[in-house]
């Protein structure tokens, strides 16, 4: 950071070791939040840049890393807020292989010995997978946020942060999320349920 601040050649240099130890730690977490390639490739750019332009900022209280994910994050959600619902946010290219091979992979992988569970258990994924990809369609502001609780294991005082809100009004966001989240996994849930009853 204090070559960054420097300028000229020693910026360049410390922004290429930036890139070199960050980049691709960072890249992951933008594809996992926009899961889009090109976007996330944009979203690493910008992170980066918005990096160089604020290293004066920085004070070294946090982890270089923690304090670019932060960035990252941030410029995520302006990301989110500007896009269309028509604007795809999977890219499909390799996502899933054939059914039958992909059916055969995960039975035999499983652990399951029953075709039954094997069966409900594929089903159940499917569903999640096309609630998940409605809900981020239609609501990705609510499911980053929710993504970042149950994968990323933010608090909601982290998420307040990173949306900009007070802690109260993110706690009443985030009961929100969870409530437009529940809507849309109804029919996973149901599913779910029926699994349950029949085991």
């Amino acid at each position: 950071m204090q070559a960054c601040r420097q300028g000229g050649q020693h910026a360049e240099t410390a922004l290429v070791t930036m890139y070199r130890d960050y980049g691709p730690a960072l890249w992951r977490e933008a594809w996992r939040t926009l899961h889009d390639s090109e976007a996330a490739r944009d979203l690493l750019q910008d992170t980066l840049l918005k990096a160089w332009r604020a290293c004066a900022s920085y004070r070294g209280d946090a982890e270089v890393y923690a304090w670019l994910v932060v960035i990252l994050r941030r410029r995520a959600i302006d990301v989110l807020r500007g896009r269309r619902p028509e604007d795809p946010l999977y890219d499909r290219d390799g996502l899933l292989r054939d059914d039958v091979e992909q059916a055969a992979l995960s039975f035999r992988d499983s652990g399951i010995t029953e075709p039954g569970q094997l069966l409900m258990q594929h089903q159940s994924e499917a569903v999640f997978r096309r609630c998940a990809e409605r809900f981020a369609a239609e609501q990705p502001q609510a499911a980053q946020v929710i993504r970042w609780i149950a994968e990323d294991n933010l608090t909601p005082q982290d998420v307040a942060q990173l949306i900009g809100r007070s802690p109260g009004a993110t706690r009443e966001y985030i009961s929100q999320c969870r409530k437009k989240a529940r809507q849309y996994f109804a029919d996973w849930y149901a599913l779910a349920g029926t699994a349950q009853e029949s085991a």
